[in-house]
């Protein structure tokens, strides 16, 4: 019964509609709004005011409840993931199969910590003020991105203590410095090395790790299906591309999947 309600949560649910749930200030303390956004200064890790979104299902009472952390694809950003349906699907994990937990999405650029900009240490120095500020758990216990933001969340879980469940969907993964370099994300080989989840394959153990990536992905299905082999990842390999319609579709499976692990 569980997996086919999940399978059709896709659609809008009954009571959540992110074009009038969203709130722009701390929600009540009595009540927990289903979606709330903010604007917050990251004076550790950014050095720049970012939008922050938080998710929990709609439903739940007031109070601390698990996180996972969102890290979006590089012409995203974290109110992104309202669009792509997170809303409805926690909903829906919440009232049929999983624990209830929480998303907290934030702007993290393309999620390559460089000189002057870092967003992966926003997201162990700043976040948990936010997190605790806005009644949630102020250690994340797993970590979920897109693109860019799926090889951040790769790098984001094998560095940060607590994160003990990883879903990295269409990670922008790179198996070598040529390939790597056409992306304009890395500024030299040198971070490109520090950074590239492929490369650091024997730090990922005692985690649980989940991959997705579309058959359509020219540019990545090779280099996650390799990941996923070497890191003894459950990996998924479905019809997609690298787009907004297969994360949208593929969501609901690898949010369960990260729920699964509370």
């Amino acid at each position: 019964m569980g997996a086919g309600l999940l399978t059709g949560c896709q659609g809008q649910a009954p009571g959540i509609d992110p074009k009038t749930d969203l709130v722009l200030t701390k929600p009540p303390t009595s009540t927990a709004q289903p979606i709330t956004t903010d604007r917050k200064l990251s004076t550790r890790g950014r050095a720049q005011e970012v939008d922050v979104v938080f998710i929990r299902p709609a439903g739940i009472p007031a109070g601390p409840i698990p996180v996972c952390v969102a890290l979006h694809h590089k012409l995203g950003g974290a109110r992104s993931f309202i669009d792509l349906g997170v809303p409805d699907v926690l909903t829906e994990l919440a009232r049929y199969t999983s624990a209830p937990f929480a998303i907290a999405a934030v702007d993290g650029g393309n999620w390559v910590d460089t000189r002057l900009d870092h967003p992966l240490r926003m997201l162990t120095e700043d976040l948990p003020e936010w997190l605790a500020y806005h009644d949630l758990a102020s250690t994340p216990f797993a970590a979920i991105g897109l693109g860019e933001g799926g090889a951040g969340a790769l790098n984001h879980a094998r560095t940060t203590p607590g994160i003990r469940a990883v879903a990295a969907i269409s990670p922008n993964l790179y198996e070598d410095w040529p390939s790597a370099e056409t992306s304009k994300d890395y500024s030299d080989e040198a971070q490109w090395k520090a950074s590239e989840p492929l490369r650091h394959t024997s730090e990922f153990s005692g985690r649980k790790i989940g991959v997705w990536c579309g058959t359509e992905d020219v540019d990545f299905l090779g280099t996650a299906k390799d990941f996923a082999q070497k890191v003894r990842a459950t990996g998924k390999w479905t019809p997609g591309a690298h787009d907004a319609a297969y994360w949208k579709k593929v969501l609901p499976e690898a949010l369960k999947f990260v729920g699964e692990q509370l």
